[in-house]
């Protein structure tokens, strides 16, 4: 096989492989004596079929075979041979035929000559930051926002309370909606209220829904906000005609071990702080670990964000993260295409590169504790933590992802040791802003 290699482009490569065609006429004639003594065919006994018929019958198309599987076999020989990081085949087509060789072309594109990776210069951010009884108080508290209950009240509504009231609105000399009423469920006090179905500050809103009883009908001039969920009335001026139909108080639950049992927990409140301080300490330790890969990912864009591409590897990656997208939307996102994922597809494969070759400069391989690790944290997150280990386990696409986490943090570890870290205390909710 002689094989020779020229540089089309920065990254594309067209590769000329001649085989001798006295290697391919015998791997024909193999081919056709396999199937002499297996096809059945009328007028002859099995495996005495004349070898020029079974040539006449089959004899182009086992060519066509084997033409097809020595370009892709030899192609992968010489790939080896001259040692090419290929990211993809472009074309693969043979060239006429002579007597003596049977020549084939081949158009590649190929990863990039990677640099030597230095990171002394990246400069990164450390939160340093615990989680305080304050913050255990908060998160039981929003516990305790969830378990709310509303019941009805027959006085005139102040703030804290529910007020259910439908509405239709004048706009231009038009009813909105134009049929039937818009129905809110504002909480007075909150003018950003989720429970109303708006959205925006509405302060308005409130005070005209403040001090009334069930059954009283309000004319009122609202000015709704940017952005509103009824997009026909953001942002506008309107005659507004109110209706309450409820008004209802509050009712938040003690903190006690009936309560802790509503979550699940049998043992009682104090248990239910500790599983809460938990739950916030992992939370914690996640988001530390995201600014640091932030950090970590823009430093090393920003030093070798030229780094060249291969077209198709980056079109292969654009497909991959749109069709995650359209999976995750339930197949609703129709209009997806991987032109609209090229710019993040060039920053993950970019950053696949630098990592994958900062560990091959600095000879990091896979910690298998660390992968336990990994494991671990993953299975503590459910009810039973064995079973997802052994589902895990057993699953080895699912592995390979833990095992690709766990090499990216031994990656950041190492980058860490020589990188400029300045350590910042900050609080527990201040560290899981995502800056």
């Amino acid at each position: 096989m002689q094989v020779s290699v020229e540089n089309i482009g920065d990254l594309e490569r067209r590769m000329t492989v001649q085989v001798p065609t006295d290697e391919i006429d015998s791997q024909i004639t193999d081919r056709l004596n396999q199937l002499r003594r297996e096809v059945r065919l009328k007028g002859f006994r099995p495996g005495k079929v004349p070898l020029n018929v079974i040539r006449q019958r089959y004899g182009q198309q086992v060519r066509d075979e084997v033409l097809q599987q020595t370009m892709q076999s030899r192609l992968q020989e010489a790939i080896g041979e001259q040692e090419l990081r290929v990211a993809g085949v472009t074309r693969l087509e043979p060239s006429p035929e002579s007597d003596e060789q049977f020549q084939f072309v081949a158009e590649l594109e190929v990863f990039p000559e990677m640099p030597q990776i230095t990171v002394d210069h990246i400069e990164i951010t450390k939160p340093e930051a615990e989680v305080q009884d304050s913050d255990v108080d908060d998160m039981i508290e929003t516990l305790r926002e969830q378990k709310r209950t509303w019941s009805e009240v027959d006085r005139a509504s102040k703030s804290g309370d529910r007020v259910q009231a439908g509405f239709v609105a004048e706009l231009e000399g038009e009813t909105v909606p134009e049929d039937g009423r818009y129905d809110i469920s504002p909480v007075l006090g909150q003018s950003v209220g989720q429970s109303s179905g708006q959205s925006g500050n509405f302060t308005a809103l409130d005070e005209a829904l403040t001090g009334v009883k069930v059954g009283d009908k309000k004319s009122v001039e609202l000015t709704f906000p940017e952005p509103y969920s009824h997009a026909e009335l953001a942002g506008k001026t309107a005659q507004v005609e109110l209706e309450v139909s409820a008004v209802e108080e509050s009712e938040l639950p003690e903190v006690d071990d009936a309560f802790a049992a509503e979550f699940g927990v049998e043992e009682g409140v104090d248990k239910l702080r500790s599983d809460v301080r938990r739950n916030l300490e992992r939370e914690l330790r996640q988001s530390v670990t995201n600014r640091i890969k932030q950090a970590v990912t823009d430093g090393l864009l920003n030093a070798y964000g030229d780094l060249p591409l291969p077209a198709s590897s980056i079109q292969q990656e654009a497909q991959q993260m749109a069709s995650q997208m359209q999976q995750q939307m339930g197949g609703q996102g129709g209009q997806l295409t991987p032109d609209m994922f090229k710019e993040q597809a060039e920053k993950r494969l970019r950053l696949g590169l630098l990592f994958g070759e900062f560990a091959r400069q600095n000879e990091i391989s896979i910690d298998p504790e660390r992968v336990d690790e990994k494991l671990s944290e993953v299975a503590e997150t459910y009810e039973n933590p064995s079973q997802i280990m052994e589902i895990y386990r057993s699953d080895e696409r699912l592995m390979d992802q833990l095992e690709n986490l766990a090499l990216e943090e031994q990656v950041i570890d190492a980058i860490l040791e020589d990188a400029k870290v300045v350590s910042k205390k900050m609080t527990f909710k201040k560290a899981l802003e995502q800056e």
